[in-house]
């Protein structure tokens, strides 16, 4: 009795601990304390957006909505813009990319479909899924063939 009652004790702390950790509320940035020279940067580009700001990898990351499609834009403390990410629906993937997918993998789900934008490049983020199968991971140029 006295070690189901230690092991149960065990098993609740482990548990309270694991939801804690998968909180990521601990990295919301409220908007007035991302610098300046974020903000700008990030009103130059996308001027009519309001954004919801969190740390990730080291970056701020501004979460919103531009050209109705969720959007990430990727900033370092001092304002150079790294990346942004855009949703997309499958259908709004290049021909030849849809055209790929089919051929390859007909009975694969697009699970996730991302335009990633740099400085340097512009290409797609495609993640398919399969029951029973792990996620494969694609990417994709711009004018659509793979990379």
């Amino acid at each position: 009795m006295k070690n189901r009652l230690l092991l149960l004790t065990l098993l609740m702390g482990l548990s309270a601990i694991s939801f804690t950790a998968c909180s990521d509320d601990d990295d919301d940035v409220k908007t007035s304390d991302v610098p300046q020279a974020v903000m700008t940067a990030f009103q130059a580009k996308f001027p009519a957006a309001a954004a919801k700001w969190e740390r990730e990898g080291g970056l701020l990351k501004a979460e919103f909505i531009n050209a109705g499609r969720e959007t990430d834009a990727f900033f370092t403390t001092d304002g150079t813009w790294v990346r942004t990410e855009t949703d997309l629906f499958p259908t709004d993937l290049p021909e030849t990319v849809r055209t790929y997918l089919a051929a390859n993998y007909p009975d694969w789900a697009i699970d996730d479909a991302d335009l990633i934008e740099t400085p340097e490049s512009t290409w797609y983020r495609v993640e398919l899924d399969k029951p029973g199968f792990p996620d494969v991971h694609l990417r994709f140029a711009s004018d659509g063939t793979r990379l």
